[in-house]
């Protein structure tokens, strides 16, 4: 299209053709290079949004929370429970540190547990409180739950006790299994 007049024809019935488009529609006339641009607003969400939901673990953002972010988190949240507590323990007995149940996901749990100095062995000696460590499938990467523990079996009075877990969990409770962490008291006497 060499002749100007055959564009501008080109435009206005383009022009004319989105008027009868509910939706705004911007268009522009043909460029040098012979190339018209046309603009539409979006009136419905698109289909990738109607048919897909937000990712459980990183809630549609496209990204995880970082497992030192999580343990961060499990620490003040220790810290918490043992400031509201007013619990005083002796550094030099070791019996009388508070005990929690700390439950996480698999990768928290490898987190935690890997290395000569273990996370939670630093954490444990550092805040002078015993953590039992259960691993809960069906956690996301980052939930965890802290409970207080008892030397009995964990009962469900004891469960319906404790405040409710930092994030919010789908119905019915996961599934636990127990990663097996040194006994309680032969940290204790090793302690002494």
């Amino acid at each position: 299209m060499t002749d100007d007049s055959n564009k501008r024809l080109v435009y206005e019935e383009m022009k004319k053709a989105v008027e009868k488009d509910r939706s705004t529609v911007g268009v522009s006339e043909l460029s040098k290079l012979g190339l018209m641009e046309i603009t539409r607003k979006r009136v419905r969400p698109s289909v990738t949004f109607m048919i897909s939901e937000p990712c459980p673990c990183c809630h549609g953002i496209g990204r995880v929370e970082a497992l030192d972010t999580s343990f961060s988190k499990i620490e003040r949240e220790i810290c918490r429970r043992l400031a509201v507590s007013g619990h005083k323990s002796d550094p030099e007995k070791p019996k009388s540190w508070p005990r929690f149940l700390l439950r996480v996901d698999h990768e928290m749990c490898t987190y935690l547990t890997s290395g000569k100095r273990t996370k939670l062995g630093i954490l444990s000696s550092s805040l002078k409180v015993w953590v039992l460590l259960k691993i809960a499938r069906g956690f996301t990467r980052g939930a965890f739950e802290l409970l207080p523990y008892s030397d009995q079996k964990d009962t469900d009075e004891q469960k319906e006790l404790s405040p409710e877990s930092p994030l919010p969990r789908e119905a019915g409770r996961p599934r636990l299994s127990v990663f097996p962490i040194k006994k309680w008291m032969s940290r204790a006497k090793r302690a002494k």
